[in-house]
């Protein structure tokens, strides 16, 4: 029988809730990272080094900020970076927060961006949860 968890136990929560998005969609892993380019959650079957995929992850989300910005073209809402063995997506789920899913090449990219999407609306009201009153 699965142990019970509190439910102010929110970094359970949200690995809980990275690993359910990798078994429901066709992904690789996922990450909740900081603006700043900190690790702070994933569920990771790539074997990368998180504290790694956090600052590019970071730093591209960045960059495309500067390049809407520039191009004045309204607010980022998420950046896409496909390489020829897979998609990452970047959704900015907070003011502070990013989530990152890694998905491979044969993906079905609106599928993996639903679900991703539904994934950082939750993992957003966790990380509420979390803040410092």
């Amino acid at each position: 029988m699965e142990e019970l968890r509190a439910v102010d136990d929110v970094p359970y929560m949200m690995r809980e809730l990275l690993r359910d998005l990798a078994k429901r969609s066709p992904i690789l892993g996922a990450t909740i990272v900081s603006m700043e380019g900190l690790p702070l959650f994933s569920y990771l079957n790539t074997g990368s080094d998180e504290a790694a995929i956090a600052v590019l992850v970071s730093s591209a989300y960045s960059a495309g900020l500067q390049t809407v910005k520039e191009l004045k073209q309204g607010h980022l809402k998420s950046v896409i970076i496909e390489g020829d063995a897979g998609t990452t997506l970047i959704l900015a789920i907070s003011e502070s927060h990013l989530l990152t899913v890694i998905a491979p090449e044969n993906a079905k990219l609106g599928l993996v961006f639903n679900d991703a999407k539904q994934v950082g609306r939750r993992a957003a009201r966790l990380l509420q949860d979390m803040e410092p009153i």
